[in-house]
């Protein structure tokens, strides 16, 4: 019983709780859906406001990626890898991956229009639009 407890803790304290969905501050939209979202980082709407979109997503192993694929993709790794093998001989490329939240804020700030996502909890100083809040499912 002491060790379940242990491991649920430690669990919770490295998977984020909830997420955010965010892009550029001056983001053409004020909020996206689950689904906008999924088409995006699926690379099928690679375009906002007629210009392109860079997309970024975390390393392969990070928590908030596993959270990202399973509360907003609903896919896992490896589905994701089969899509992405067969997307790509349709033109499509996956998503920019970054290794930190940091990096992201940086494209943010740099290059329009970005989006990205970030644990709730990790929010920083930088100013950013929250495009959508998710809880994370982690099960």
């Amino acid at each position: 019983m002491r060790l379940f407890t242990i491991l649920t803790l430690i669990v919770t304290l490295l998977y984020p709780k909830h997420l955010l969905v965010i892009g550029n501050i001056d983001f053409p939209k004020e909020k996206l859906t689950k689904e906008e979202i999924k088409a995006i980082f699926l690379g099928k709407h690679q375009f906002i406001a007629e210009k392109r979109l860079l997309v970024m997503n975390y390393k392969y192993n990070s928590t908030i990626r596993v959270c990202f694929e399973k509360s907003i993709l609903e896919k896992s790794k490896h589905s994701l890898e089969r899509y992405w093998r067969k997307a790509y001989y349709q033109g499509k490329h996956p998503p920019k991956v970054i290794s930190s939240t940091k990096m992201l804020m940086l494209y943010l700030e740099k290059i329009y229009p970005s989006i990205g996502y970030i644990d709730e909890n990790q929010a920083v100083d930088i100013k950013f639009k929250t495009l959508f809040r998710v809880k994370c499912n982690i099960d």
